[in-house]
């Protein structure tokens, strides 16, 4: 059994949001370690050559209604964000820059909880916002800032970035499993599989 799978994922994607609960659950099952892999979406979407599903109008109508079906399923509340597509870098970028596995992962819930979780979602590009949402849950704001802005932070997300389109990523979520790419929060099952 694999002893760990990667997710590549950026807060602007709705269907990452999606993902999580899910990848939760199979972490559970496994017993093989979730490893959390930012990444710019723009960046990979642009580098594939990818289209975002809301620039072709039928695809958007559908993924409206789609999202809260996905999420009824799930059992969990997807709200769409007014701030949609939300400017994700230094957030992302401070997610690159904690070392500490059990923070880092803590933060990652807490964002996407904000972000799509809640009747009134947190603008995630907005870093005061971001600052009254890390004091409310015992997060450092200044730290967080300070991660958002380090340039080490800002190469290392671009390297992730570069990384994943390397590896065939062309959206968000993305999973692997060794080399496997399993792309959407609906593949989650074929992950599973693939630890066992």
């Amino acid at each position: 059994m694999a002893k760990f799978f990667e997710f590549f994922f950026d807060y602007t994607s709705p269907t990452a949001w999606l993902a999580l609960p899910v990848a939760l659950g199979v972490e559970e099952r496994t017993g093989a370690e979730m490893q959390f892999r930012p990444v710019f979406l723009g960046g990979v979407m642009q580098g594939a050559g990818n289209k975002p599903p809301g620039t072709v109008p039928a695809k958007a109508k559908y993924m409206n209604r789609d999202l809260q079906r996905c999420a009824a399923h799930i059992g969990i509340e997807v709200h769409m964000n007014p701030a949609f597509p939300i400017n994700t870098l230094d957030v992302l970028r401070a997610t690159n820059g904690m070392t500490d596995k059990a923070e880092q992962r803590r933060f990652i819930l807490t964002l996407f909880e904000a972000a799509w979780g809640q009747p009134s979602p947190v603008d995630l590009g907005d870093m005061g916002a971001v600052a009254r949402l890390c004091a409310e849950n015992g997060f450092d704001a200044a730290a967080i800032g300070a991660l958002a802005t380090d340039p080490v932070n800002k190469e290392k997300l671009k390297a992730t970035t570069d990384e994943a389109l390397s590896r065939g990523v062309f959206g968000a979520p993305s999973f692997f499993v060794g080399e496997d790419l399993f792309f959407g929060h609906d593949r989650l099952d074929y992950v599973e599989r693939a630890l066992a």
